[in-house]
């Protein structure tokens, strides 16, 4: 099960950090934090300051040309990782990850369509329909 933090948490534990003489691993490990998350809300916060702490409502969505520009600048080697994800306002580097993942099996890195379910059919009517195609 995945944990959640909240933002005032997050902020409480990047003020700890900043006032100890710890390494950040040891740092994690005394208050059960991943390392790796950690280091990514000082990242988030050095960006973007408090606002991108904030876990956000809704997903956010990027148009093509920019998912394309980012993979194209991923694949080149143009810039660092970290400095893609601050250019083109990519909060993760998995994501990223994954539009590379596209691109590279030949699939353009958009949005995946969820499809509708159908409505419920009905033992008699699926009995119908199955004479009706044959």
């Amino acid at each position: 099960m995945k944990i959640t933090y909240s933002t005032t948490t997050k902020l409480r534990l990047l003020s700890q950090f900043q006032n100890v003489n710890e390494s950040l691993k040891v740092f994690a490990d005394y208050h059960n934090v991943g390392a790796g998350r950690l280091k990514r809300w000082i990242q988030q916060y050095l960006t973007g300051g408090l606002a991108n702490l904030e876990r956000p409502v809704h997903n956010r969505r990027h148009p093509k040309k920019l998912k394309l520009r980012a993979v194209r600048d991923y694949r080149n080697h143009r810039l660092p990782t970290k400095e893609i994800l601050l250019k083109y306002d990519i909060r993760e580097l998995s994501q990223l990850r994954n539009w590379v993942i596209l691109y590279n099996n030949g699939k353009e890195p958009v949005r995946k369509r969820v499809r509708k379910m159908g409505r419920k059919v009905s033992y008699d009517e699926k009995i119908e329909i199955v004479k009706w195609v044959l």
